[in-house]
């Protein structure tokens, strides 16, 4: 990162310049004076010059000129000042660039042809790059390789024409005059007179003041200026990466380090975001939820990945792994705050002079004075805020606090806070502008792609992946297990370590992970009885290990202080002889910290469980084998006791499970808390054995919460798992609400039985809203067995949206779908490949945020197309396929860059509804005669700007409905009555609500029936249309 140096180029003195035919670009050095390359204006004398926001081209003269091997440059005196830019602003900040130091940075400004569009209107260009004098040693030119190189023309010239004679900027300065395209570069590197070439000119210099020019304020520069909080920052920037670019995948491979490079075993997965009345989750990649917002709490179960994602963005950001879709994280500073740490000894929360010091970095004393303060102030932090639900309680308030005071503050940057989905209510942070995400359970392809790369990652045998993967997609049990990258990653290594042999049940599950990682571990790496005084098995250091997990779990604690932990160790001793050979309590300690696999040390005076689900797993055995239900019950409102209670029911004995359950619901009914009594059903799969009564006790108590009424409560019966299915009721006689409720608890435990009532809800006819939401539930199944068994009964009418590859291949099992949607990146080819079924396609085909595609040359077989929509599709750039589409009703499109769409709606003859973005709405006269002529258009929408200066056109009579989109107050409204004069409908809501008070009035169009204007907007202006119906848009 370089230091930025005010100055570099200014708008109003980028130039436009004209001469003998040809177009160039130039750069004010005063008003009246300009810069350009000598090429441009070496042939002709008349020089025209133009820049942004003038009134039109002024004449200028040629004051000098030199065009050789070592100079292409030439200085511009126009006959009046160009621009009333402030004349106190610096004109006169050259630099020299010395030596062969690569400086990027640089930047230049000019209208090169790239940026034209269809109709030739010329576009400004912003170009950065890097200066690289030691590639041009033997020749005076300066060589600047671009950033982002633009495609090849199609008629073989050079994108870049048009923009020599812009002016070449470093470090804000003036340093060079870009000349030309270097060839064999293949347009990824201009060549540049530089500022040193001119300055050594007596006669440029001599002209220069002769104009009345400042004199230069000359700087040399050698490469990038040192910076202590640039340095520093590449400094923290390799600390990051290093610290948080590996993470743990349990079970790959004993005899090794467990940790794996982060970008060779990330998972990507699912975030949900909540929104509208029936609660829709609308799908997203977890890692892209900061890209469109600024501020996310993230929810998700215990081994969720959670912790993982904050790893993979704070790297990404970090420079390590930033491009793609993470391309938004670049120049982002990551501060990775894991709030277990940050709280400890119910210290005070860290400001942000002491971020480091708190993430306990080594670099914390190095930092520059402020350095944290400047770039949280500069907007470029990403703050990472990991683990609100490891925190005590009465803490989290503090915690809220604390964060609503960053925010205030530095309220410019990116913000993720984690935390399991019950530590906090719904909405905790909505006042502070915090969208709220949750992790999705991993869906079948999920689950698939973690098992092949663990294998892959292990160097397992594939048929052991392919034998995992068949027991995973058949045995329900062990599905309804494999939600989460732990739970997966401890049954691929169970799955190898035992050559096939799975257990059954989450207890059976961990009684053998704890096996393999507390006997088989030290057994697979060989260890003797030394150093470490003697090998113990499993049960003893258990009855060690539950000890500490138990208190920690009573203390509201996810970590404990080492000496806490000897005193923990040492009161357990006498009742574990086993473990005496080992020593005192500090060495049984230090025992278990190398040896168990299951307790680190996140600071040299902390220690905590690899992962929370052991310690509820552990605290929950000691629970029971102390008889604590009593206490058990009493704590079932934390949720740091939630999976407690649950893996307590899963030791205890079957008298014991219905004391406790029936404590949970006696509580429940107490308190009135729904939550324990959900929390008691939650529990029952793990009861081994149970009175019918007590089972029958607990289920009347959840029924009074089915169906579920709120997204808390939709998240609750989420986590019970697959029995909630069997409870849950369709559509036919619920309201909205409260089916879309149950569709989102059905389709977020994403289990094979909810397929059927999932099709019931295809057949709710009366609400369109929550059908939508079962075809965004796809992903989380498997695509062929769902399209088969749910989307079959999705009514006709309705819109299919399709996202992936595996979806776009599953349409054959759906036979005729009028109405298609293609979200996502589909290239040409595979969508040629799917083909209209049958013959001649859908009616109807919307082709949204697809940035790979070029071409529409697919639709020519998609003849029975009546709709066609293109949004976010920013690459197309030929629509000559479109003209077979002779059925063709309604076109949108919304795309960046001129299409030719005007010139082929003549191949449209049935064409009713016409919608044009900014870039291809009319504005010429051949456009809007291509309008006026065609028979059959009745609506059009354009941007309201196309009306700013309309050509002299004859009235279009055919249309009825007309749509103006944006500003209004620079179009020339006076007009419409006699242009559009048979218009009926005059649809103003997509402009800008306050601009409405300040318009002179709306003109009456004779035939005019109905005004829509923006919401809220101010409507004195449209008093003379008292018998014209006006309607604020939705």
């Amino acid at each position: 990162m370089l230091p930025v140096d005010r100055g570099g180029p200014v708008t109003e003195r980028v130039a436009a310049v004209f001469c003998g035919g040809h177009q160039g670009s130039g750069y004010l050095l005063s008003p009246r004076v300009v810069l350009t390359a000598a090429h441009v204006v070496a042939h002709g004398s008349d020089i025209r010059v133009r820049v942004p926001g003038s009134r039109g081209p002024v004449r200028c003269e040629r004051v000098w000129q030199r065009w050789d091997e070592s100079c292409d440059a030439a200085l511009l005196l126009a006959g009046e000042a160009l621009t009333d830019d402030d004349p106190d602003r610096a004109w006169n900040r050259w630099s020299r660039v010395r030596g062969i130091a690569p400086l990027p940075g640089c930047e230049a400004v000019g209208y090169p042809y790239v940026q034209r569009d269809g109709t030739g209107r010329l576009e400004s260009e912003h170009v950065t790059g890097t200066i690289k004098r030691g590639s041009a040693l033997l020749s005076r030119m300066v060589p600047v390789d671009i950033d982002k190189v633009p495609a090849p023309r199609a008629d073989g010239g050079s994108p870049w024409a048009g923009f020599s004679g812009a002016a070449l900027f470093a470090l804000g300065r003036l340093a060079g005059v870009v000349t030309a395209d270097a060839e064999g570069w293949l347009h990824s590197r201009m060549k540049a007179t530089p500022v040193g070439e001119l300055l050594d000119d007596a006669s440029f210099v001599e002209t220069l003041a002769g104009i009345g020019c400042p004199a230069p304020d000359i700087r040399e520069v050698s490469g990038p200026v040192a910076d202590p909080e640039a340095e520093f920052e590449q400094r923290y920037a390799a600390y990051v990466r290093a610290e948080h670019r590996r993470l743990t995948i349990y079970g790959i491979d004993l005899n090794h380090d467990r940790e794996w490079p982060l970008d060779a075993s990330y998972l990507s997965l699912e975030a949900r975001l909540t929104e509208g009345l029936t609660g829709s989750a609308v799908p997203l990649p977890a890692d892209q939820a900061l890209e469109s917002r600024d501020r996310v709490l993230l929810r998700g179960v215990a081994g969720s990945g959670k912790t993982t994602l904050v790893q993979w963005l704070a790297v990404s950001a970090a420079g390590g792994l930033a491009g793609g879709d993470l391309a938004y994280l670049a120049g982002r500073v990551p501060f990775v705050l894991p709030l277990r740490r940050l709280a400890r000894d119910s210290a005070r929360l860290p400001m942000p002079h002491d971020f480091l010091t708190a993430m306990d970095c080594p670099l914390a004393g190095a930092q520059p004075g402020n350095w944290t303060h400047h770039v949280l102030t500069a907007g470029r932090g990403l703050l990472l805020v990991d683990g609100i639900d490891e925190i005590a309680e009465p803490v989290r308030e503090d915690t809220h606090r604390w964060l609503r005071s960053l925010i205030s503050t530095y309220p410019d940057n990116l913000w993720l806070v984690t935390s399991r989905p019950s530590a906090v209510r719904d909405n905790w942070l909505v006042g502070d502008g915090f969208a709220e995400l949750s992790l999705a359970p991993m869906n079948r392809d999920a689950v698939t792609e973690f098992v092949e790369r663990w294998h892959n990652a292990a160097e397992a045998d594939k048929a052991l992946a392919r034998r995992l993967l068949t027991a995973v997609h058949t045995k329900q049990d062990l599905a309804s297990l494999a939600t989460n990258p732990l739970m997966c990653a401890l049954i691929c290594a169970l799955h190898r370590d035992r050559e096939g042999y799975l257990p059954h049940g989450r207890k059976e599950l961990y009684d053998a992970a704890l096996y393999m990682l507390l006997e088989r571990r030290d057994q697979y790496k060989g260890i003797s009885e030394k150093p470490f005084g003697g090998q113990l098995t499993k049960e003893p250091q258990i009855k060690l290990l539950q000890k500490l997990a138990y208190w920690m779990i009573r203390n509201q604690q996810t970590e404990v202080l080492r000496s806490q932990a000897q005193r923990i160790v040492s009161g357990a001793l006498p009742s574990v002889p086993q473990v005496a050979r080992l020593g005192d309590a500090a060495g049984v300690l230090k025992h278990l910290l190398l040896r168990s696999g299951l307790l680190r040390e996140p600071t040299e005076d902390a220690i905590d469980f690899v992962h929370r689900t052991f310690q509820d797993f552990l605290a929950a055995r000691a629970a029971v084998e102390e008889g604590d239900f009593g206490l058990l019950a009493q704590n079932a409102d934390k949720t740091q006791w939630e999976d407690v209670i649950r893996m307590a029911l899963a030791h205890a004995r079957p008298h014991e499970c219905a004391r406790l359950l029936r404590d949970l619901v006696e509580l429940g009914d107490q308190r009135g808390d729904r939550r324990i009594h959900l929390l008691a059903m939650t529990s029952l799969e793990h009861a081994t054995e149970l009175d019918a009564e007590v089972r029958t006790l607990v289920e009347e108590r959840v029924a009074s919460i089915i169906p579920p009424r709120t997204i808390e409560e939709v998240d609750t019966l989420i986590k019970i798992g697959p029995i909630v299915l069997e409870v849950l009721p369709g559509p036919e006689d619920l309201p909205e609400r409260e089916a879309g409720y149950v569709l989102e608890t059905a389709a977020g435990i994403a289990h094979d039985a909810a397929l059927p009532l999932l099709a019931r809800f295809c057949e709710a006819r009366r609400w369109p809203r929550v059908r939508e939401r079962v075809v965004d539930a796809w992903a989380s199944f498997d695509t062929v067995r769902y399209a088969q068994e749910v989307l079959t009964h999705l009514p006709a009418e309705d819109i299919l949206t399709i996202r992936t590859p595996a979806q776009l291949a599953a349409l054959r099992e759906l036979g005729s779908r009028p109405r298609l949607r293609l979200r996502g990146d589909f290239d040409e080819a595979s969508l040629t490949a799917a083909g209209p079924r049958p013959p001649g396609g859908p009616h109807e085909l919307v082709l949204s945020m697809n940035s790979s595609l070029r071409g529409l040359g697919f639709l020519k077989e998609w003849t029975g197309l009546r709709r066609l929509v293109l949004s976010g599709c920013p690459n197309v750039r030929s629509v000559d396929a479109l003209a077979m589409l002779s059925d063709l009703e309604h076109f949108s499109t919304d795309e960046p860059g001129r299409l030719p769409v005007l010139e082929i709606i003549g191949y449209w003859p049935a064409l009713r509804s016409l919608v044009l973005g900014k870039d291809n709405s009319p504005s010429c006269m051949a456009d809007w005669a291509a309008i006026q002529s065609h028979p059959a258009l009745e609506e059009l929408t354009i941007s309201a700007p196309s009306l700013s200066r309309p050509p002299p056109w004859q009235p279009i009579t055919g249309l009825r409905r007309l749509t103006l989109v944006g500003s209004l107050l620079a179009c020339d409204l006076s007009a419409l009555s006699w242009q559009f004069p048979n218009v009926t409908v005059l649809d103003l809501g997509g402009g800008i609500r306050d601009e409405m008070a300040r318009m002179r009035g709306i003109p009456r169009l004779p035939a005019l029936q109905r005004l829509i204007v923006p919401q809220g907007a101010d409507l004195t202006g449209l008093d003379g249309l008292q018998d014209v119906e006006i309607f604020e848009s939705p």
